[in-house]
């Protein structure tokens, strides 16, 4: 394997890292635990979107993944796809993340998931994780096709 080929392949593995952590790994937290779908203080209306939100970003995911992973037809394109809706989606976290004092939001409740150690938000570090592995992985990737 060249190592313009192990650039991509390693891009791709790196965006397909990123992918799966915002497909998956809410999903599971967010319906298997008490602290979204079945926290005990929030309202019904506040259930229903969280499951719509985890819904629609995991649909986006597995769209991105296929993107991704369809194979020589898809070229570039498949890459650019995958890159550009995961950046979306994982950017609108962090938008919501920085906008918070205008809509009173908060990363956590009492009864959810706790800061790490150095008092550091579990989300912001994971979603910030996978959107940085996206970017250098679709930068990697697209580099070494021109190449």
């Amino acid at each position: 394997m060249t190592a313009t080929q192990q650039a991509s392949r390693t891009g791709l593995w790196l965006m397909t890292i990123g992918i799966a952590i915002y497909t998956f790994i809410p999903t599971v937290v967010d319906i298997l635990t008490p602290t979204h779908i079945f926290h005990p203080d929030w309202t019904a209306h506040a259930r229903f979107h969280t499951m719509w939100a985890i819904l629609s970003a995991s649909a986006v995911g597995m769209l991105a993944l296929w993107m991704l992973w369809r194979g020589p037809r898809a070229g570039l394109v498949g890459i650019h796809v995958a890159g550009a809706i995961s950046s979306c989606v994982l950017g609108a976290f962090l938008l919501a993340a920085a906008t918070m004092p205008f809509y009173g939001g908060a990363l956590s409740d009492a009864n959810g998931v706790p800061p790490l150690a150095g008092g550091m938000d579990a989300n912001l570090l994971t979603f910030g994780a996978a959107l940085l592995m996206i970017l250098v992985g679709w930068r990697l990737t697209v580099r070494s096709a021109s190449a």
